[in-house]
């Protein structure tokens, strides 16, 4: 484990209370569903959609999405987009998102953002209403990505 991971993972999991952060609100794990090429107002993009599953607070979830990811040169990326999640009961919440990421030598993208969710989120999920989470997202080669959010308060 390269020792830029050790210190990724080590800030995953650790407690920050001078920030208002606790322990991971939630941990995601997504995988793309389409992607497309797309131009917006001139500029080059991608577009894809987005599934897959994980934990808030110890319930499980799963989620879809939709974002548009924007290349800044030829190391950075600008991703915005929206999701939604939902138990298996039914209990849902939907969030927007946005991130700014980095591309290292091996095309894996080290991004940190923040997430909003919106205030009619139920069940299960109704903590996570008008929440603000900031986030890691690492983002694979192969499209995966692992994501770890904390709850802004």
């Amino acid at each position: 484990m390269s020792i830029f991971r050790k210190q990724w993972h080590l800030a995953a999991t650790t407690t920050n209370t001078a920030f208002g952060l606790q322990g991971p609100l939630y941990t995601e794990y997504d995988k793309p569903t389409i992607q497309k090429a797309v131009v917006v107002n001139g500029t080059h993009a991608s577009s894809l959609s987005f599934s897959g599953h994980g934990t808030a607070n110890g319930v499980n979830f799963t989620d879809s999405g939709k974002a548009l990811i924007i290349s800044r040169g030829s190391s950075i990326i600008v991703g915005k987009g929206q999701a939604a999640m939902m138990t298996s009961s039914g209990d849902k919440t939907s969030l927007t998102f946005e991130e700014i990421g980095h591309l290292d030598a091996n095309g894996t993208i080290t991004a940190s953002g923040a997430s909003f969710f919106d205030a009619n989120a139920t069940g299960k999920l109704a903590f996570l209403g008008n929440t603000v989470a900031i986030y890691k997202d690492q983002i694979y080669k192969d499209g995966t990505d692992k994501l770890i959010a904390w709850e802004w308060k």
